[in-house]
């Protein structure tokens, strides 16, 4: 049980640190992304008419927060050894949480897609999200990479591990 416990716990800490970080650096990735995308000669409302914005708001932030208070909820349940919860709400954030942060750890091929079905195949993707990415600290990637795997690989860890034990 131990180990499911420090899943929970890894996993709700990745949920509280990502948008944190995104809420603190946020502000300077999108003007970083609007000025390389002036430069390559585009209107910076072209990133918000395809959804592309750096910034943490309050609803991406409260929900990580909600998420992670749960997966500490969990972890306390399964503590005092009521692992139901956890069989009910796990599956739900491996399905969920896995979509939602695959397209976190592959957001550049997300982009990149969105530009060219738009018709704005123009735009050098990697320049645009490299000026974004430069702003943020250099362990961000790594820890939103963590949280994915946390999120899928640790959530089916959990649930074999319930199973077993």
């Amino acid at each position: 049980m131990s180990v499911v416990i420090a899943l929970q716990i890894l996993t709700a800490l990745t949920y509280l640190a990502v948008p944190l970080v995104g809420h603190r650096h946020g502000a300077a990735a999108q003007r970083a992304a609007e000025t390389e995308i002036r430069r390559q000669g585009h209107a910076p409302a072209v990133l918000a008419e395809h959804g592309l914005d750096f910034t943490a708001g309050k609803a991406s932030v409260a929900v990580s927060v909600v998420i992670a208070a749960g997966l500490a909820a969990l972890a306390v349940l399964n503590l005092a050894d009521q692992p139901l919860p956890t069989w009910i709400l796990q599956p739900v954030l491996l399905v969920a949480g896995g979509f939602i942060t695959t397209s976190q750890v592959f957001v550049d091929r997300y982009v990149e897609s969105a530009l060219r079905r738009s018709g704005t195949a123009t735009i050098d993707v990697k320049a645009l999200m490299g000026a974004a990415k430069e702003v943020f600290p250099g362990w961000f990637r790594p820890l939103v990479i963590a949280r994915f795997l946390l999120t899928t690989v640790g959530s089916l860890a959990i649930l074999v591990s319930l199973a077993v034990s």
